[in-house]
């Protein structure tokens, strides 16, 4: 890591508590999904900066890991690019919590970065502290990774404490489905999975989830 990178890390907080406060996670949505690229991915990528930039004109803030490409470029861009303010008169950020070492296609200069993490792990951890709801678009082994964590925590919470979690596209997720039941079936679960997350294809039905009309 060069200079300038080291003096970068040692400036960010650990995670600004301030964005910790039930206000600020009510009205905070994380955005997860491929940081690459891809043909099958396009309309997903439209899908996602479609709902990301109704959320912002509804006052909420957008949250992702600032990549510039794939399903975090799309929500990334469209957050930076729409301009709202909240209910307070105060503009809504892109904010960012990034990973120790950068995986190299960052935008670290249009978000407000309000934590780092030492490992994708450790990241999700702090995206659960700093926002109440979670979009997952498709991705990769580290999108489902940071899916069925998220899924996790809501099994062993309250009920009044559990996460809106959102996974985006019926086929991409029907194997989480699938297990979640099966487990449901077993016992090993003390709801329904529907309970814990649900699977949406539409952005009518992403935004009614979201903003409860």
């Amino acid at each position: 890591m060069n200079n300038l990178a080291v003096d970068l890390f040692n400036n960010i907080p650990v995670l600004n508590k301030n964005y910790t406060k039930p206000e600020m996670r009510e009205k905070a949505v994380v955005i997860l999904g491929s940081s690459r690229t891809t043909e099958p991915l396009m309309d997903y990528m439209n899908l996602c900066a479609q709902t990301t930039r109704e959320l912002v004109k509804n006052g909420y803030n957008i949250v992702t890991g600032c990549g510039t490409k794939g399903i975090m470029g799309a929500a990334y861009y469209a957050a930076k690019d729409s301009s709202a303010l909240d209910m307070k008169g105060k503009p809504i950020q892109n904010l960012a919590i990034i990973v120790n070492p950068l995986w190299g296609d960052e935008n670290l200069n249009d978000c407000v970065i309000i934590g780092k993490a030492s490992s994708e792990a450790e990241r999700i951890v702090k995206f659960s502290k700093v926002a109440d709801n979670f979009i997952i678009f498709p991705g990769g082994t580290t999108t489902l990774q940071e899916a069925t964590t998220l899924i996790r925590y809501n099994v062993h919470s309250e009920e009044n404490k559990f996460k809106k979690i959102i996974l985006v596209g019926k086929e991409f997720f029907s194997g989480i489905k699938q297990q979640y039941e099966t487990m449901a079936k077993m016992q090993f679960l003390k709801k329904s999975p529907e309970t814990f997350f649900k699977i949406l294809s539409e952005k009518k039905e992403i935004l009614k989830n979201i903003l409860g009309r």
